[in-house]
Formats: C-alpha cells, sequence, structure tokens
C-alpha cells in the first residue's frame, strides 16, 4: 500500500465513523425531520467519495471488497444532482453499509 493510499483509506474511515456516530440510534423519521443531521450526513458521504476518487485505480483493484464505484458514484450525485438526491436511501447507507466499510477498513490497515 503506497502513502497516498493509506492517508486516503484512512480518511474514508474517519468520515465513516463520524457518520456512524451521528448515526447511533437515529430513526428514519428522526433523519428525515432534522437537516442539520442530513446535512452533516450528506457531506461526510461526499468526503468518502472525494477520498475515494483520489485513490488510484490499480491501487483500488487491490481492495476490491470496498464499493469504489459506489463510493465515487454516490460523491459524484450529491454534488452534482443533489436535487434528486433519496433521503431514505442515504439513511439505509448510513446502517448496515457504513458499519462494513468501516470494519473493512480496520482489517485493511491493521494489515498493512
Amino acid at each position: 500500500m503506497n502513502e497516498n493510499t493509506r492517508k486516503r483509506l484512512e480518511q474514508i474511515l474517519m468520515f465513516a465513523i463520524r457518520i456512524h456516530r451521528i448515526m447511533e440510534s437515529k430513526s428514519l423519521a428522526h433523519f428525515l425531520a432534522d437537516e442539520d443531521i442530513q446535512d452533516a450526513v450528506l457531506y461526510r458521504l461526499g468526503q468518502i467519495g472525494e477520498a475515494a476518487v483520489k485513490i488510484n485505480d490499480d491501487e483500488q483493484e487491490k481492495y476490491p471488497a470496498l464499493f469504489w464505484d459506489s463510493m465515487i458514484g454516490l460523491r459524484h450525485r450529491l454534488f452534482h444532482e443533489y436535487y434528486d438526491i433519496d433521503l431514505s436511501r442515504i439513511y439505509d447507507i448510513t446502517q448496515q453499509p457504513i458499519s462494513d466499510l468501516i470494519n473493512e477498513l480496520n482489517v485493511i490497515l491493521s494489515n498493512h
């Protein structure tokens, strides 16, 4: 793992942990009713995608368990198609997929 990849993966992990903390014990109804929480989560998801896009394709291929296209694609939607975001889908992402991402990144970073 090169230095840039390690730095970006650590950033993605940090952003994912922040999302997890923000969303811990939040219901869908709470999330949909609180624009500040929505803004924080959307911003952090965008940061995850931005960090992911800074990792070159060769490095991404070494870690196929990370859903690179999804992270980068969501970033694109958040920043360029923000008017058409399904907040229920965003809530779903903040549940198990974020936990899975945190777990996978912890394994990758501890092994390199």
